[in-house]
C-alpha cells in the first residue's frame, strides 16, 4: 500500500468534510456549515488528505492561532485538528505521513509552536505533542451552595449584541492567560454563534448572559439548558460553554445567576480553569464536583523562538539538551539566559548541558504548568539537582495556562 498526501483541491472539500466525519463516526449531509464557511475556517493550503490510491483515507488541517504565553505575547500557532484515519487504514502509518507533513509545513511557515487537543491522550506523544494545560470538569448541585461576594447586574442579550461585547472581554482575559488563543472574526462568527439543531444534542440554543458592573461590562457566559421532569420534580440541568470575566464582581454575579435559575438546579462546566476562584466562593466545597482533565497539547518546533518568547519567574542561565525523536532536527543543545525575567536562548551544540529533556516535557512545562520535580521523579528530566530546581523555578507561571478554546 502506498500513501500519498497533500492538500486538498477545491473540488474536494465536500469528500474531506465527509471522512473527516465518517472518522469521528458520524454522518455527514452537507448542511451543518455551508461550504465556504468552512475554507474560511481552513484554508486549503492548512489541510492534509492521505489517499490510498483515489480513495482519501485520512485527514488533518490547521488553524492558524496565536497562543498567549507568560509574559503575554501572543506567538503563532498551529491549531492542530480535524485529524482522523479511516478503520480501513490503521496503523499503516497514515498518521504519521500526515503529521510529518503538517509539522513540516509549520516549521517552513515560521511558526514556533502547534497545538492539538488530542482525542486519545496516548497518540501524540510519539510527535513531540506534551500536555501544556489542564482543565476541570465541575457539576454543581445548586443545593445550599450559596455562592458569596459582590456583584454588579445581570442581564440576558441577543446573538447580535453579544457579537458587539464579547470579542472584547474575551480578548482582555486573554491577553493575561497563558493557553488562551486569538479568535478572529471568522471565528467568533461560526464556531461561536453558528448555532444548528445538530449542535446542541437535545439542549436549548445558546444564551448570551452579560454581567456588568456600573453599567460597564466586565463578564459573560454562553450556556444551553435542558429540562428534566422525569422524576416528577423539578431536574433541568445548564450546561456552560463558558465563563469569561475581568473582576471579581462578574465572576460572583455570572456564577450566582447561573446556579440559581429556576427549574434547573444541576449546573455542568467541563472546562473550568484549574485555579478558578468559585470553589472559594463556595462555603461547602464539596458542593463542587472536579475532575481534572489534560486539555491543550502543545509542540516546540524551534526550541530559541519559543523559549524567547516568553519571560521567566527567576534570572539564571541553563544549559539544555532537548531531545526530540520525532524531528531530530528540531532537537540539540541550548543556553537560555533569563535577565529580569527575559530570556535569549542560543543554540551550543556539542556542549556541555546542565539538563537533559525531552521535547514533549519541554512543551509540558512552557506555559508555566508541569512540574519539573514529578517529571524528574519519573526519569523523564536529568540533571544535577540544583539545575532541575532552577528550572523549575524559572519555569513555573503565576496563573495556570487554562485554554477556553476546543478545536
Amino acid at each position: 500500500m502506498k500513501i500519498n498526501t497533500r492538500p486538498i483541491r477545491e473540488d474536494e472539500a465536500l469528500a474531506f468534510r465527509a471522512a473527516i466525519a465518517a472518522g469521528f463516526g458520524e454522518d455527514f449531509d452537507g448542511t451543518t456549515m455551508p461550504e465556504e464557511w468552512f475554507l474560511e475556517l481552513f484554508p486549503r493550503d492548512r489541510t492534509v488528505a492521505a489517499f490510498d490510491g483515489d480513495h482519501m483515507v485520512g485527514t488533518l488541517g490547521a488553524f492558524p492561532f496565536r497562543v498567549t504565553v507568560p509574559g503575554g505575547t501572543g506567538v503563532p500557532m498551529a491549531g492542530t485538528t480535524i485529524v482522523t484515519v479511516a478503520p480501513t487504514h490503521t496503523r499503516r502509518g497514515v498518521l504519521t505521513a500526515m503529521m510529518t507533513d503538517h509539522l513540516v509545513d509549520t516549521i517552513e511557515r515560521g511558526e514556533p509552536l502547534a497545538g492539538l487537543w488530542a482525542s486519545e491522550s496516548v497518540i501524540y506523544g510519539r510527535y513531540g505533542f506534551g500536555v501544556a494545560t489542564e482543565n476541570h470538569e465541575i457539576e454543581i448541585h445548586r443545593e445550599r451552595v450559596g455562592i458569596e461576594g459582590e456583584q454588579g447586574t445581570v442581564r440576558l442579550i441577543d446573538a447580535d449584541e453579544a457579537g458587539t461585547v464579547l470579542p472584547d472581554l474575551y480578548d482582555a482575559v486573554r491577553v493575561r492567560t497563558p493557553g488562551m488563543l486569538t479568535r478572529d472574526a471568522a471565528w467568533w462568527k461560526i464556531d461561536m454563534f453558528f448555532d444548528p439543531e445538530k449542535r446542541r444534542n437535545g439542549y436549548s440554543a445558546q444564551r448570551y448572559l452579560l454581567h456588568e458592573t456600573n453599567g460597564v461590562p466586565d463578564g459573560y457566559s454562553i450556556y444551553r439548558q435542558k429540562s428534566d421532569w422525569s422524576t416528577g420534580f423539578p431536574n433541568g440541568t445548564v450546561r456552560v460553554r463558558e465563563v469569561v470575566t475581568t473582576s471579581p464582581p462578574a465572576h460572583t454575579g455570572i456564577w450566582r445567576f447561573l446556579t440559581s435559575i429556576d427549574l434547573f438546579p444541576n449546573i455542568r462546566y467541563w472546562n473550568l480553569p484549574v485555579d478558578d476562584p468559585i470553589r472559594w466562593k463556595v462555603p461547602d466545597h464539596r458542593r463542587i464536583e472536579r475532575k481534572r482533565w489534560d486539555a491543550l497539547y502543545i509542540r516546540i518546533l524551534d526550541v530559541v523562538a519559543a523559549l524567547e518568547a516568553r519571560t521567566y519567574a527567576v534570572d539564571g542561565v541553563l544549559r539544555l539538551s532537548v531531545e526530540d525523536r520525532f524531528l531530530p532536527e528540531v532537537g540539540g543543545s541550548f543556553e537560555l539566559t533569563v535577565t529580569e525575567g527575559a530570556g535569549s536562548c542560543r543554540r551550543i551544540d556539542d556542549a556541555p548541558v546542565d539538563v537533559t529533556i525531552g521535547t514533549s516535557e519541554l512543551a509540558s512545562l512552557f506555559l508555566g504548568a508541569g512540574s519539573v520535580h514529578s517529571m524528574a521523579e519519573a526519569g523523564l528530566v536529568r540533571g544535577d539537582p540544583d539545575s532541575v530546581t532552577l528550572l523549575g523555578r524559572m519555569f513555573r507561571g503565576d496563573v495556570a495556562p487554562w485554554c477556553e478554546e476546543v478545536f
